[in-house]
Parts: structure tokens; sequence; C-alpha cells
């Protein structure tokens, strides 16, 4: 809050989602801050529901803090999509956005907003364990009693409270902060990413993490028909394994693509994944010649077993 409202020419490179109950007072905490840096007529102000981020128009994309009120979408697809969709305005580059308006000519303007999200829904959106553009917070805080709230709020409006809070925000020292910095890790994120996985992924990943014998070995290889069908024989009913769901699963359980991949005895390029430690103690090239069945009389290179360790 600090840095924005002291620096309002840098882009924070990430955004706010912060979650609760229907009336915890998440609006009642941030309105300050929107207030300090919008002023009174909260002119600066952008407001936008999930819905409206699909419109062609850009007059909310014309504001210091972009608001998202009701995050929330009901399928795991839906809410893939729906991340994927505000990643240019969370995060620069891009660093213009385009504005269209009705009857005038587009333009660009420098992406310099900071996007606010609010919910009452554990898991509005979905997101990768890759990602980098969310900052997750979920307020456990009950339903605010009407009397504190309004005895808050006259704080705010009548007794100088807003006042007192912007300038406490333009005086706290926010050198150390760093806007291009990934946030910090919190629970409600971790909640997110497990949660927001396909029933499918949800699978897989458990299948990797176990590890399964399709898993075991460390690495795997396209064609990727193949896996999805052995997979399919243990899924829960109903769930279909889709090739997409099982690159997606090994990238979420950190397993890394090592592209299409040859050797110097096997020509033909099969696509990899393989657990970050196998590449400490065989090549692309090795990884590869394990693919092939050993010759009659010849016995075939092992993996190293799986290292097992207690997770607290």
């Amino acid at each position: 809050m600090a840095f924005k409202l002291q620096h309002p020419e840098v882009k924070i490179n990430h955004a706010i989602l912060h979650g609760g109950d229907e009336g915890c007072g998440k609006d009642t905490l941030w309105f300050p801050f929107i207030w300090s840096v919008c002023g009174p007529d909260l002119r600066n102000r952008g407001l936008v529901d999930a819905d409206g981020i699909n419109s062609r128009w850009g007059y909310a994309l014309e504001s210091e803090i972009l608001i998202l009120n009701e995050l929330k979408e009901p399928e795991a697809q839906q809410r893939r999509a729906l991340s994927n969709k505000l990643k240019p305005i969370i995060a620069a580059p891009p660093d213009t956005l385009p504005i269209e308006r009705k009857g005038l000519h587009p333009y660009h303007m420098l992406n310099r907003l900071m996007v606010l999200a609010f919910t009452n829904d554990p898991v509005p959106i979905s997101l990768p364990t890759q990602d980098r553009r969310w900052f997750c917070l979920w307020s456990h805080a009950p339903k605010m009693d009407k009397a504190e709230a309004k005895r808050l709020w006259d704080w705010y409006k009548k007794e100088g409270g807003l006042v007192a809070v912007a300038r406490w925000l333009r005086a706290r020292d926010v050198s150390a902060f760093n806007p291009a910095a990934m946030p910090p890790w919190t629970d409600y994120r971790t909640r997110l990413i497990e949660n927001g996985r396909s029933m499918a992924e949800s699978y897989i990943v458990e299948q990797i993490e176990r590890p399964s014998p399709e898993f075991a070995a460390g690495f795997v290889a396209g064609p990727w028909h193949k896996l999805a069908s052995t997979l399919q024989l243990g899924a829960p009913g109903g769930v279909k394994i889709p090739t997409a769901a099982i690159l997606h699963a090994l990238k979420e359980a950190g397993w890394e693509d090592l592209g299409a991949v040859k050797s110097a005895d096997y020509q033909t390029k099969k696509n990899i994944w393989a657990r970050p430690d196998m590449l400490r103690t065989y090549t692309k090239s090795d990884l590869r010649r394990m693919l092939e069945p050993p010759e009659p009389g010849l016995k075939q290179e092992q993996p190293p077993k799986p290292e097992l360790k207690l997770v607290k």
C-alpha cells in the first residue's frame, strides 16, 4: 500500500487477491488506502467484475487501482482461462495496455495500474505452481459487528482517520520493498494451487509424487497417448486422462521438459520429461538410450531408485 502511494509511476508486478467470508471487512480494510491514492472522489479507481474483464472496452484500465469484485469461476477450465486473461493486466511487460473507447481511436496506456481482487469463494481462480503474479490472502475474521463497523467508519470520515492513514502510508519506509519480486507465499496460495487443478491433473500429480510404476524411473517420454491409456486404467471413475493433463501435471510436479531428444545410437527424437535430480546423474542422451528395450544378452543401465524423504 505504502509503495503504491509513494511511487505511483512504478508498476508492482503482482496482483493482490483478498478472500474471506462475506461481511468480514475486506472493503473496510482497503478503503483508506484506496482513498489515499485516488482522492475523496475516487476518480482513479476502476471497478469491474469477472464478466467485465472480457469486455472489449478498456475504461476500467484507465485507473491507478483496478478493483475486481466477486472474483469467481466455478469450473477449473474457466478459472484457468480467467487467470490467463488477467496476466497482461497484472504484470509488465507488456509495458502498455490497449484502450478502446466507443467512437474514438484506440490508444496505448502505460501499464502501471495495481490490481486488487476480492472474493468470498475459497477457489476463485486456478494458479500454477510457478505463478509469480498473485499475492493471495485469506481473512478468517468473522462478520463485522455493526456497532464496531460504524465506530470505525466514523473514525475514517468524521475524525480524520483517512488522513491519518494516508499520512502514515506516505511516511512509511519502503526502501526494502521490491516491486518486481515474487510475492510472498501463503497458505491460501497453496490451497489455490492444489484445488485449482482438474481432477485428472490432481490424480496424475499424486501418481508422480507417490511414485507409481509409470513415473518410478524418474523420466517419461512420448508418445503420450500410451501413457494416458495406462494411467486411465487406474483413474477414478468418470475421470478422463487427456495428454494435456499429463504435461500440465508433470510441470506442476516440478519435472523438466527436456524437449525432443535423440542420441548417437537412436536418431529418432522423443519428447522427454525428467525429475531435476536425474540430470545430475545422466545426460539427455543417456535418458534417450534408456527408453529403448535392451538388446538380447545385454543388461540395460537402470536409473537410481527415487530417494524417499519424510515430509513433516
